[in-house]
């Protein structure tokens, strides 16, 4: 799949860059060619156990495409229409079935290595949101043990995902991640659990 992986990597690029450009309420969108290594350093961080098939290798390349490109936008016409260019290239180039609701809708495509982290971090898709949850919670847990600035956080949806995108920067080399927010919003919270997971 690694032509059609590379050759839609490239035209997610051009097609964002040339839409999307910077302006001064969006003036971080500016998009280069690291981008799309990135997406190729994120498909990397997987082993051949976990994408036993083509199906799960596209959920990957989704996620990675997601995570580089889409997580940047800031509005709900952006990010519509990024969907509308992944979904158009998946049918295209992957001449895959798999429908919207299956990546975008309510159970989101989720990539990690949370749910292992004692097993040699293995970077997976995560099918199961209770178990994803729990492991969270059993890590919640211990950073409250070891530390004495004890935190208590709730693991709703959006977190969750907040928190997959942090560790994602994290376990990358030369990884790095703007969290924007109003204050009191958890950024620093999610962060510091990341963190801690990952024995930094």
């Amino acid at each position: 799949m690694k032509d059609s992986i590379i050759a839609s990597t490239i035209e997610v690029y051009i097609k964002i860059s040339n839409t999307l450009r910077a302006t001064p309420t969006k003036f971080h969108y500016s998009f280069n060619l690291r981008d799309v290594s990135k997406v190729v350093q994120g498909i990397l961080m997987t082993k051949n156990v976990s994408i036993n098939k083509p199906d799960v290798c596209v959920k990957l390349w989704v996620n990675e495409v997601s995570r580089v490109f889409m997580d940047r936008l800031i509005d709900d016409d952006d990010r519509e229409w990024f969907v509308g260019e992944v979904m158009e290239m998946l049918s295209r180039n992957f001449k895959s079935g798999i429908e919207k609701e299956e990546i975008f809708g309510d159970n989101k495509v989720k990539f990690g290595d949370i749910l292992k982290i004692d097993a040699g971090r293995i970077y997976e898709e995560i099918a199961d949101g209770n178990k994803l949850t729990k492991a969270l919670e059993g890590q919640l847990e211990d950073f409250n043990d070891a530390s004495t600035n004890k935190m208590n956080l709730v693991f709703f949806d959006d977190a969750v995902h907040h928190i997959l995108r942090i560790c994602r920067s994290l376990r990358q080399p030369r990884g790095n991640i703007m969290l924007i927010g109003v204050g009191g919003s958890g950024k620093q919270s999610l962060v510091r659990l990341a963190s801690f997971m990952y024995e930094f």
